[in-house]
């Protein structure tokens, strides 16, 4: 199947209201309101494809909007305030002070209790939204066990499936104990359609995984050929969706498919690693980024302007961390960064006097305006990256004891990182690679939503730094019952099942 979708919407819930803006009375009156229905959906979907499209790309909107989780605060803005949140509970990433009380239920461990006005209630909502629109979708298409005529209604079909498969993994990794540790236990409701009202029962762990695998499975055939506008990062592309399943399989403990599907997406050589340079004069700030796969263009008509990543972690664009809320690398991990690695320099900056000021996001993420900051909040967010490829592959293969194939990923990455550890490297026994691997886990996606997975996958423990203001000094592990999400009261009232 090859072929390239040359129409484009920008992503926007306004795609879907123009596309129907056509339709004909009879239509509209069937559902007077805003709300458009599956039912509207799959009936106006079989004269019009655009349909889908506009559904799909108005859905992933969702994923970088205000108040996606429902609590109207300035930690609420999708995807990225979950990748700030979990990083802050793993502990890689701290609080520096105390003040404006943006994540700082995360930073101290108290965000994932059943009272509906915190995070537990925020993700929940957040990503069952991104479900419900999925649903739509499939169910516009015909049912998610059929695959929809058409090319591009194909397309649209395999991107709402991998989106729903993704927003499945994050629910259950977030509501549920790991995969390996209890995958029988009952962890969260399962809901493949709109078209009924009906209030399921909490699946088991692996019941959701068999659908993730089913979901990305039935999407990555049928997104073969697919080719995003030019410069545009926004929708799941075949690559994309083969790197949602090899994290999905990794966490699954099935390594050697996950090192089977982040080898195909580094052979692609669709995208590059980001070298010496790029890490650190990029600012990580543009989709243009070659070693971008999956990411949003924010603009000044987008973007959620002061509740945004870059509000809460670049000093330089004008929000939060700009006027005291900075987020710092942990103490322990930023001392274990050799000197050799160039990625040191993302937390190290001097003044005048030649003194160096440590732990502080200073050339990570950043903006180029350094003196004022960025007060128009453009600068763009990513999802995910070729590199995370290569530790999948690297962590994959170093676990199923292929160590020259573990040796040759991490390599890879070390190469454009720190010279003297790639040299390392092939020296490296399989205990000695897996620590280096977490360690590169840990810092190269440094404030990018991994610290949690990486930390439960590595059944790790940590000590929080004399720097973060929540917990200084406290140790806790990677079961500690703090760092799994309680099912919203709100949901188990109008849900009973979900209380069993």
């Amino acid at each position: 199947m090859k072929f390239n979708i040359k129409i484009y919407i920008p992503v926007t819930t306004l795609g879907l209201s123009l596309l129907l803006s056509g339709c004909g009375d009879s239509f509209l009156e069937k559902s007077p309101s805003d709300y458009i229905t599956s039912g509207d959906l799959q009936e106006v979907a079989k004269w019009n494809s655009n349909i889908l499209m506009g559904q799909a790309l108005g859905t992933y909107s969702t994923t970088f909007a205000m108040n996606s989780g429902g609590t109207g605060g300035h930690d609420d803005f999708g995807q990225k305030s979950v990748d700030i949140a979990t990083d802050l509970m793993s502990g890689d990433m701290v609080i520096m002070s105390q003040g404006y009380g943006w994540f700082e239920a995360a930073g101290s461990l108290t965000c994932t209790t059943t009272t509906a006005v915190n995070y537990s209630y925020q993700f929940w909502r957040y990503y069952y939204k991104l479900i419900k629109a999925t649903n739509e979708i499939l169910d516009a298409a015909g049912g998610d066990e059929v695959t929809p005529e058409g090319e591009e209604n194909q397309i649209y079909y395999a991107q709402a499936k991998a989106l729903r498969a993704h927003s499945y993994f994050n629910l259950v990794n977030l509501y549920a104990r790991p995969y390996a540790e209890d995958k029988t236990a009952l962890a969260i409701p399962v809901y493949r359609t709109q078209l009924t009202s009906e209030a399921v029962k909490k699946s088991s762990v692996e019941d959701v995984y068999t659908l993730i695998v089913k979901d990305l499975t039935d999407a990555i055939p049928l997104l073969e050929g697919f080719k995003r506008p030019s410069g545009a990062k926004d929708q799941i592309d075949q690559s994309v969706a083969k790197g949602i399943l090899a994290y999905v399989y990794l966490t699954m403990g099935d390594y050697k498919n996950a090192a089977k599907l982040s080898q195909e997406v580094i052979d692609s050589k669709q995208y590059t690693l980001m070298n010496k340079t790029e890490i650190i004069n990029s600012g990580f700030a543009s989709v243009s980024i070659p070693g971008w796969m999956w990411a949003i263009d924010l603009t000044t008509s987008n973007s959620p302007a002061l509740p945004t990543f870059w509000g809460h972690m670049d000093l330089f664009t004008y929000s939060y961390a700009y006027a005291g809320g900075e987020k710092l690398i942990d103490t322990e991990l930023y001392n274990s960064i050799p000197a050799s690695d160039a990625r040191k320099k993302w937390f190290s900056e001097y003044n005048s006097k030649g003194e160096q000021y440590e732990l502080t996001n200073w050339w990570k993420f950043y903006n180029s305006k350094r003196i004022m900051g960025n007060r128009e909040w453009y600068d763009d967010e990513v999802y995910m990256r070729v590199a995370e490829m290569y530790l999948i592959n690297a962590e994959a293969n170093a676990r199923e004891n292929n160590l020259p194939a573990a040796r040759v990923s991490l390599k890879a990455l070390l190469d454009e990182r720190d010279a003297d550890a790639a040299a390392a490297v092939a020296v490296m026994n399989q205990d000695a690679l897996l620590d280096m691997i977490y360690f590169n886990w840990r810092l190269e996606l440094w404030a990018e939503g991994r610290g949690l997975l990486t930390m439960k996958r590595y059944k790790k423990s940590i000590t929080r730094c004399a720097e973060d203001a929540m917990l200084p000094g406290s140790t806790y592990s990677y079961d500690d019952k703090r760092l799994i999400f309680n099912i919203p009261e709100r949901e188990i009232t109008n849900n009973p099942n979900l209380a069993e």
